[in-house]
């Protein structure tokens, strides 16, 4: 297997952040009530997080790129559909709850709503899709198939998930969720991003889903200062390591996401 990523810089310039954590999901001015009330959960997610960035933004060139990371995607709407084949079999399920549960409902909502024509790619990469998106909106920047590229890491969790999640894997964290959007540039002021090993006495993870994934995140950290975002949040879900980054502050940080005992790294500086 070819290694693509080493025929590319993978760096790039984080221009900006919006974050929405928990359940607070207000509405943005440019989504109108109707269209909201046709949007999974994670999409309302999402659009919070993005309209938070573009308070501090430009206006998004319609060439942006954009790339979506998520583990569990639209888990509400696939349960509804679910449901109505339970209920009503086959020919009585909503074909609206089929629409909107495919993982791409999210990013093509998004590109629809900004009016970005640039490419759009979903990522689901389990407990690394956060770190995973953002390899990707690199590799399309160093290949020169956007200007800028939108990344936006997001997971909801529903009621069924947020009773079976922690039975199953033993983790000590209530279930949470969230959603992180990031402008990344080839250049630029702002926070740098790479995947090659630097200096950095902060690590920022999400914490461990299991026990085992916990400890292993202990001895990574050793000797550095470790921010966990389960801790930091009181909850836990698959792309939380972003929400957790502290973006004012100047020092370097390493992001860590780990899934099944493999781990992935950016380093972030200014």
């Amino acid at each position: 297997m070819v290694n693509i990523s080493r025929f590319f810089k993978l760096s790039a310039v984080i221009a900006g952040t919006g974050m929405a954590v928990g359940e607070d999901r207000p509405r943005p001015a440019w989504l109108s009530p109707g269209q909201a009330r046709r949007l999974d959960p994670l999409a309302l997610q999402a659009c919070a997080a993005v309209d938070r960035l573009l308070i501090g933004c430009a206006p998004l060139a319609p060439d942006t790129a954009l790339v979506l990371g998520t583990a569990w995607g639209c888990v509400a709407s696939t349960q509804r559909f679910l449901d109505g084949i339970s209920t009503y079999g086959e020919s009585g399920s909503s074909p609206t709850a089929f629409t909107i549960s495919v993982h791409h409902h999210v990013a093509g909502v998004l590109g629809e709503l900004l009016h970005l024509h640039g490419p759009a790619t979903t990522v689901c990469a389990g407990n690394r899709s956060g770190l995973t998106a953002l390899r990707s909106a690199a590799l399309m920047l160093a290949a020169g198939r956007a200007p800028a590229v939108l990344v936006v890491v997001a997971d909801q969790a529903n009621a069924l998930m947020r009773r079976m999640v922690p039975a199953l894997a033993q983790t000590p964290w209530p279930l949470g969720e969230g959603a992180v959007a990031l402008l990344l540039k080839s250049a630029g002021p702002g926070r740098h991003v790479s995947f090659v090993a630097q200096a950095a006495e902060l690590v920022v993870d999400a914490g461990g889903v299991s026990p085992g994934e916990e400890r292993a995140l202990l001895r990574a950290a050793r000797g550095q200062e470790r921010r966990c975002a389960a801790a930091l949040h009181g909850a836990w879900w698959p792309t939380a390591a972003l929400a957790a980054v502290p973006w004012d502050d100047p020092r370097p940080v390493l992001v860590r996401e780990i899934d099944k005992g493999q781990v992935l790294e950016a380093w972030l500086t200014l």
